[in-house]
């Protein structure tokens, strides 16, 4: 009998929307590891898997495939915000870099207001 660690599994309970799915995946096989599902689930979402925990250790298609594209999202926001805080740093170096005070005399010989 095969591994099932690198099988797609079929006919379990989804860990993450509890329905019952022909093809899932299971968090902690060979592809579960590979795509880092327990990490990301337990990074983003308001849930805890562990390898231990009782409850079902597979997740559906169509969870994985919505959980893939908020990790996504949440890389582009943590990149965005790495880019604009380079930016910004960038920007107050170079512009208190040429911004020098100097103070001249006045050349009228009105007094000012």
């Amino acid at each position: 009998m095969g591994s099932t660690d690198k099988a797609v599994i079929t006919g379990f309970i989804c860990r993450l929307c509890s329905k019952m799915n022909r093809f899932v995946i299971h968090i902690y096989g060979e592809e579960g590891e590979r795509m880092k599902l327990a990490e990301k689930i337990n990074a983003y979402l308001p849930i805890t898997v562990n390898i231990n925990d009782p409850l079902p250790k597979t997740a559906c298609l169509h969870c994985i495939e919505r959980l893939e594209a908020h990790h996504e999202l949440m890389e582009q926001f943590m990149f965005a915000r790495r880019r604009l805080n380079t930016d910004n740093k960038t920007t107050t170096v170079a512009s208190s870099s040429t911004t020098t005070s100097t103070t001249t005399a006045p050349t009228s010989s009105t007094p000012p207001c």
